[in-house]
């Protein structure tokens, strides 16, 4: 009878450990998701002071003025810097969206932030994108993709924005 006792609280103590692994197990996983929403939100905090803030001051027309006058060569320094600024946003923009195209940053957190303004920053900078492109692949063979990973995040938001009209 002895035995059959210390057999029993045996038996509850590793079933004790087990549900106390699990439960470790499960607080573990969601203080990481937490973590990931959170530095995608620090993330694009981030993003809205170094890129959105200043992309709001400039038009689209302005964008396309500058490419033009890249494209013909006919660049002044002012003109050259702005070129490079823009440059420099998109970098930016291509960081945070490999980022959340590769799962470092979180794809939903960073689609209900962005919403439909990554999406239309995208359409602002095609000028850029497209210069790039042809600047960029010269007379090389080999066709060379520029902000990708920033076009595969705007394509996400669309479709989630379209979801979430179909939803409602």
């Amino acid at each position: 009878m002895a035995i059959k006792m210390e057999l029993y609280i045996s038996l509850a103590a590793m079933i004790i450990s087990l549900i106390s692994v699990i439960v470790s197990v499960a607080i573990y996983a969601l203080g990481i998701q937490r973590d990931k929403k959170q530095d995608t939100l620090d993330s694009f905090n981030l993003l809205q002071e170094q890129v959105f803030d200043k992309l709001n001051l400039i038009t689209y027309s302005e964008i396309t003025d500058i490419c033009k006058k890249v494209e013909s060569g006919n660049i002044d320094n002012n003109t050259n810097s702005k070129y490079y600024n823009l440059l420099g946003y998109l970098a930016r923009l291509e960081h945070f969206s490999l980022g959340v195209n590769t799962g470092i940053y979180d794809a939903k957190t960073a689609e209900r932030a962005g919403t439909a303004f990554l999406v239309s920053l995208h359409k602002k900078l095609l000028p850029v994108i497209e210069l790039q492109k042809k600047r960029g692949n010269g007379n090389n063979n080999k066709k060379i993709e520029y902000y990708e990973e920033f076009k595969m995040l705007t394509e996400k938001i669309s479709n989630y924005e379209k979801k979430q009209i179909s939803k409602k």
